[in-house]
This record gives C-alpha cells, sequence and structure tokens, in this order.
C-alpha cells in the first residue's frame, strides 16, 4: 500500500470500525435500558408487528378475565341463592304434611309458612351481585358473557360467548305455572286443603305437596342450570388466564432482551472501542512518520 500524505486510508479503516462499534454500543445501551431488543419497527418489522397484535389482544384477554370474574360472581350469588330458597321451600313441605295433623295447629303451621315464604322473597331479593338479579323477573332473557378475544377482527370474526339462556322469575310475582300454583297455596293453606270429608282432604293434601313438589323442581332446575354455567365460566377464565400468560411469554421471546447476553455483549463492546480509539490515534499519527523519511 502506498504511503499518502493526502490520505490517510488507515485512519479511514480506523474510524469506520470506531463508528460501527460505537452504533452498536449504543444499540446494546439503549437494549439495556429500555429491557428490549425490539422496541420500534425499525428494529424488526416483522417482530413490532406482531408483538403489538399480541400485546392488544393480552389487554383484551386481560379484561375478559376481568369480566369472567364479575359474571362468576352474579351466577354464584344466584346459585346459593336458589339453593337457599329450595331449603326453604324443603320445610314448608315439612309443614303442609302436618296440616292435617290433629295434634297440630294450622293457624301456627300458616304462621310459620308465611314467615318461610317471606323470607323466600328476602332471599330471592338479595340474591343480587352489583345489580344484578337472576332469580326473579328482572332479566328474563338471561346474561351473556364475552368467553374470548380473538387475535384479528380485521378481517371479521365472532367472539366466542357463554349465555346462561332464559332464567326463571321465583318471586311471588312470578307467571311460572309451577310457582304461581305454589305462592296461592301456601298463602291461604286452610282454604286449599281443609275439608270436612276426611278422603278428600287427603287428596287436598296430596295435592298441595304436588304443588310444592313443582315449585321446588323449578327452583332445583335454575340452580342446576346457572350451577353449570358458572362452572362453564370459571372453567373459561381460568383459561383466558393462562391464554393470556401464554401470549405474554410469547411477546417477551420476540422482543424483551437477553440482559444476560446484553451483559457480555456490552463488556465486548467497550474493550472494542477502546481498542479502536488507540488504533484511531495510532493511524493518525502515520503522516507524521512520513515526515522522518525526510529528515523531519
Amino acid at each position: 500500500m502506498s504511503s499518502s500524505i493526502l490520505t490517510n486510508y488507515g485512519s479511514m479503516v480506523a474510524l469506520q470500525s470506531l463508528q460501527a462499534t460505537q452504533t452498536a454500543l449504543t444499540n446494546t445501551e439503549n437494549q439495556i435500558s429500555s429491557g428490549l431488543s425490539v422496541s420500534s419497527a425499525s428494529d424488526n418489522a416483522s417482530a413490532w408487528t406482531i408483538a403489538n397484535t399480541m400485546k392488544s389482544n393480552v389487554a383484551s384477554l386481560n379484561q375478559v378475565s376481568t369480566d369472567l370474574g364479575n359474571a362468576g360472581s352474579i351466577l354464584t350469588t344466584a346459585v346459593s341463592g336458589a339453593g337457599q330458597v329450595s331449603s326453604l321451600v324443603s320445610q314448608i313441605r315439612a309443614k303442609i304434611a302436618s296440616f292435617t295433623d290433629t295434634s297440630q295447629d294450622p293457624t301456627a303451621i300458616q304462621s310459620e309458612v308465611t314467615q318461610l315464604v317471606s323470607q323466600i322473597g328476602a332471599t330471592i331479593q338479595s340474591s343480587s351481585f352489583n345489580g344484578v338479579n337472576l332469580l326473579d323477573s328482572s332479566q328474563p332473557k338471561g346474561l351473556t358473557f364475552l368467553a374470548s378475544t380473538n387475535n384479528d377482527y380485521s378481517g371479521g370474526g365472532t367472539s366466542p360467548t357463554i349465555s346462561t339462556g332464559t332464567t326463571t322469575d321465583l318471586s311471588s310475582t312470578s307467571t311460572n305455572t309451577a310457582a304461581a300454583a305454589f305462592y296461592t297455596l301456601v298463602g291461604n293453606l286452610g282454604t286449599a286443603i281443609t275439608n270436612s270429608t276426611p278422603a278428600t282432604q287427603q287428596t287436598n293434601l296430596d295435592t298441595a305437596l304436588q304443588q310444592v313438589d313443582a315449585f321446588n323442581a323449578v327452583v332445583e332446575s335454575s340452580a342446576s342450570t346457572l350451577g353449570a354455567v358458572q362452572t362453564n365460566v370459571t372453567s373459561q377464565q381460568t383459561f383466558v388466564q393462562n391464554l393470556a400468560t401464554t401470549m405474554t411469554q410469547g411477546v417477551s421471546n420476540m422482543v424483551d432482551a437477553d440482559m444476560t447476553k446484553e451483559s457480555a455483549q456490552l463488556s465486548a463492546l467497550q474493550t472494542q472501542q477502546q481498542l479502536g480509539t488507540q488504533a484511531l490515534s495510532i493511524a493518525n499519527q502515520a503522516p507524521q512518520m512520513l515526515l522522518k523519511l525526510f529528515g523531519g
């Protein structure tokens, strides 16, 4: 290679090498400070786009998980209330069964039944979570809960849902046939059952017990249906949480910096920077060396 005082090729190469090292060092420092290997589309357009899409979906899934938790609370409250109503109906059944027992006081039995019916009403009214009640007439069409979200809706798509189906009003104002018959019965047991003819009175008692059992079947059916939906919601919430965690890990693999690797890289680049600086300093002294050829 020829020697020139106009062009210091060695200095140019050393400078380019030092600039490349400095660029790499700046990039490594940015990754360490941000914790991201891909912080913008310019770093890796494909990974950045996919990661951003997945982050958006993770945020949606986290919200769905929260909403499913609320749905679970609504259903838990309703199932618990229906279970309590069924228990109270069973107690009423026991009272009615002894209504024709001559050793019992029909008036006292009616009074006890009236109190139990009042408890049923209070239970139904209080079986509400955040203003949502599935045991009265306020939600006749039931509720539908968002079960999950898709990754991308740009091409269309339908979100999966979980529905309770139609609900049954268990209150005293219910239009359900079994419920209406039950509340009419318990309102005045004497009229419904008492008869001067023992055989007829026994028939009336059997009819009354049938009406109680019919209503209790409605209550148990409501509890069973809502309980099944509750189980479905709980299972779906667990799945959504796991899915969000998996997707978060996937995003991390794509865009998060490997801090162990970056630490080693930083140390190496800092050494290269020092050596590059020294190399540039030496290369810059080359023209001075030429002066010695001329006795300078």
